[in-house]
């Protein structure tokens, strides 16, 4: 457990300990939220005009980074309050439980998009 990191954490600017800690947690919902939509929204538009097909796939593309990215935020969070205890109201508790949360939302989030992804090579659309 790094105390001197978990404090930083803790007393850092809102915006950026949304970014650290909320991102982390919860960029996947949000990724694959994103991802969903633009997908059932753009499939028939990319039937009717095939040559934008490829926006499918960078939809998939870019969700996909962005929740990798989250996933690797709260890799760093677990690695910063390893060893605490996430049942704990202290901050490295606090942020443990967010970290394991956040990579077990992200995993599930990933394998989401990577699904949803897969339609568009193996389901005709139209």
């Amino acid at each position: 457990m790094n105390i001197v990191e978990i404090k930083r954490i803790e007393r850092a600017p809102t915006l950026r300990r949304g970014v650290e800690v909320w991102y982390a947690a919860f960029g996947g919902i949000a990724a694959w939220t994103v991802h969903l939509l633009f997908v059932a929204s753009f499939e028939h538009w990319t039937f009717l005009h095939s040559e934008y097909g490829w926006t499918l796939h960078a939809a998939t593309a870019v969700c996909t980074l962005a929740t990798v990215a989250a996933m690797l935020l709260a890799r760093r969070l677990l690695i910063t309050a390893a060893g605490s205890d996430p049942a704990s109201n202290d901050d490295a508790g606090q942020l443990l439980f967010l970290a394991q949360l956040g990579l077990l939302v992200g995993a599930i989030n990933l394998a989401l998009i990577l699904l949803e992804g897969s339609y568009v090579l193996f389901i005709p659309r139209g």
